[in-house]
């Protein structure tokens, strides 16, 4: 399933956006963070798109959002 993790940083409380973000669907895991962001989340889905509806309309559009980064993440090739 495609994963994503968004580093976030907040207008105010990062504890207030974690509990905002627990409520997102697709959001399976919210932390806070101490240094350049304040808060990671990981959103999963069952496609690239989802992820990236998630991320643009859902938690960007949460009140204390200022500003994401988001890596996507590829899952690894199989060795033989």
């Amino acid at each position: 399933m495609p994963r994503a993790l968004v580093f976030i940083n907040t207008l105010y409380s990062s504890a207030d956006l974690v509990r905002d973000l627990a409520r997102v669907e697709g959001v399976r895991e919210a932390h806070s963070s101490r240094g350049l962001y304040d808060a990671v989340a990981m959103v999963q889905a069952e496609s690239f798109g989802q992820v990236k509806e998630i991320i643009s309309k859902r938690i960007q559009g949460l009140e204390n959002v200022k500003s994401t980064l988001t890596l996507t993440l590829i899952e690894p090739t199989p060795t033989t």
